[in-house]
């Protein structure tokens, strides 16, 4: 499903320079001003230059990564397993929202054929929201917790096959390019309106 997870969004000291005019001196820093200024995105277009699909498999591997990171966590890494299953919770509820208000919806129109894929991922979703809230509860010392992440991780990993393999490539199919990449632009922004508790999410009561 997409992703726990995350991109970073330094200022040198200053040292003596070589007296200047006040003119050079103004004229300098406009230039160095305007060229660090980011440039402007073109409307509907997603500014990290990823398209829908691109963007949630780029959450999968997020996920993916902290999933690796806490198998090999030690039996008694209590501390390190409740840090990466917070993050699991993080990731996988925006993931899970820009899916469900977005990309579902957007997906089962444009390709009709991934109705049924669609109603099962969004069951699927409903699973695991549940289980990420059961983890948010759960003590990492229980001896339940290792269990329970193990069985959010085998299900997680099933969502995600059958959707980069079995649909995303139909809706891949029935969207242009253009189309894909708005569609993008608009999960990104969504991202931040995401509920940090999964029972927020409408899967939650699916």
């Amino acid at each position: 499903m997409s992703q726990s997870t995350r991109t970073s969004k330094t200022a040198g000291r200053k040292t003596a320079l070589p007296s200047r005019s006040k003119k050079s001196t103004s004229a300098a820093s406009a230039a160095s001003a305007k060229a660090g200024q980011p440039k402007k995105s073109l409307p509907g277009t997603a500014a990290i230059g990823e398209d829908a699909i691109a963007m949630l498999k780029a959450d999968h591997k997020v996920v993916e990564g902290l999933f690796k990171r806490f198998e090999k966590a030690g039996d008694s890494a209590f501390g390190v397993k409740r840090r990466i299953v917070t993050d699991v919770i993080a990731e996988l509820t925006r993931h899970a929202y820009i899916e469900e208000t977005l990309f579902y919806p957007t997906a089962r129109k444009a390709a009709p054929d991934t109705a049924e894929h669609v109603l099962e991922s969004v069951e699927e979703h409903h699973v695991v929201v549940w289980m990420l809230s059961e983890l948010a509860d759960t003590d990492a010392r229980d001896e339940r917790f290792d269990a329970k992440m193990a069985v959010l991780m085998e299900n997680v990993r099933h969502h995600v096959e059958e959707e980069e393999k079995e649909w995303f490539p139909l809706v891949r199919k029935a969207m242009n390019r253009t189309a894909l990449r708005e569609l993008g632009a608009r999960m990104q922004a969504a991202k931040s309106d995401a509920p940090s508790d999964p029972l927020a999410l409408r899967s939650a009561v699916a």
